[in-house]
């Protein structure tokens, strides 16, 4: 998969420079540290140097292309030994070519439907994602995209599995109503499908809700038939941004089947943020499985490409809490 993204990337970055200037491109990089994790439970508190992970990301827009690359890079300690590496040294690659202005022809182009946003963890729902290894999106019309595709690496890396096609569609309405579908894997026992709408009228203010079928917010173990639902609010200086993923049953067995956070952020002034996130997951059929997150944390932009951070998260769970101290740097132009 690496290699196949690797070629395709090369390939592109040719052919910019032969038929295109670039109308735009944008580059991130964000070191974080926990400094420390530190466990605490009834019998014992045990102390562990944090990871460092370092993410960047660059992606370029055209009228007739958009390309980008995320790169992921993590360093530990394991016992007195430094580990580098990453399960996915590339964690996403994307081409869109657009050969006339209806149709776009993309390789592993991820497009989630908007309704599925959830602001706090900073992702849509991966189920609500209409974008295949191989997609084709059609715009027939102002508004709208129709899209269709094959996740040809899937399916080449599991030869006992059927294919993953995937369709959805999305339209946006006076830039005020979007709402869409998107079904996933759909020749498989194992298919998904997400409805899902967004609300964007009021200035400042963003609603979102969905429902998928047979869903999964890999992030907190919550699967099954999924219900989610986000608000973001800005307001002068504060920000308000809450967001659910409730599993209402199904085939799936539900390992979480509630997931909901809060983050509200306050700026200062022009270069000083404060933000205070609080989370809360469940199992409800198991009274033992409960996790609530609390992390209020501080950001500072000494410049408008440099950000540094530092927070406290703390997970408390029934018989372990758990402690860490995130700092990060994030440049961005």
């Amino acid at each position: 998969m690496i290699k196949s993204k690797k070629m395709i990337i090369t390939a592109v970055a040719a052919f910019i420079a032969s038929v295109s200037f670039a109308q735009e491109v944008t580059f991130e990089n964000k070191l974080t540290w926990g400094v420390t994790d530190i466990s605490i439970s009834e019998s014992s508190t045990d102390t562990s140097l944090s990871a460092f992970k370092n993410k960047a990301k660059s992606e370029y827009s055209s009228d007739k292309l958009d390309l980008g690359v995320e790169i992921e890079f993590t360093a530990s300690k394991n016992g007195s030994v430094f580990e580098f590496g990453s399960d996915d040294f590339i964690s996403d690659a994307f081409i869109e070519f657009r050969p006339v202005n209806v149709l776009g022809i993309g390789f592993h182009r991820s497009y989630p439907v908007a309704g599925s946003y959830l602001p706090c963890l900073e992702k849509e729902l991966d189920d609500a994602n209409m974008g295949s290894d191989f997609g084709l999106f059609v715009r027939p019309v102002e508004g709208l995209v129709v899209a269709g595709g094959l996740d040809f690496i899937s399916y080449f890396g599991h030869d006992d599995e059927k294919p993953m096609v995937n369709f959805g569609a999305e339209y946006t309405f006076a830039e005020a109503v979007a709402f869409g579908f998107a079904v996933r894997n759909v020749v498989s026992d194992e298919r998904t499908f997400g409805a899902y709408a967004s609300y964007t009228g009021i200035e400042g203010l963003t609603l979102n809700a969905g429902f998928t079928y047979n869903g999964n917010l890999e992030d907190y173990n919550v699967t099954g038939n999924l219900i989610n639902a986000a608000v973001m609010y800005n307001i002068n200086s504060f920000g308000i941004y809450a967001n659910a993923v409730l599993s209402v049953g199904g085939e799936a067995d539900a390992d979480n089947e509630l997931y909901s956070a809060a983050n509200l952020t306050y700026m200062i002034n022009d270069t000083l943020c404060a933000n205070l996130y609080g989370g809360f997951s469940s199992d409800f059929d198991n009274d033992d499985s409960w996790a609530i997150e609390v992390s209020p944390g501080i950001g500072y932009s000494f410049n408008e490409h440099n950000t540094v951070g530092a927070s406290v998260f703390a997970c408390i769970m029934k018989d372990t809490t758990m402690l860490s101290f995130p700092v990060y740097w994030k440049y961005t132009f």
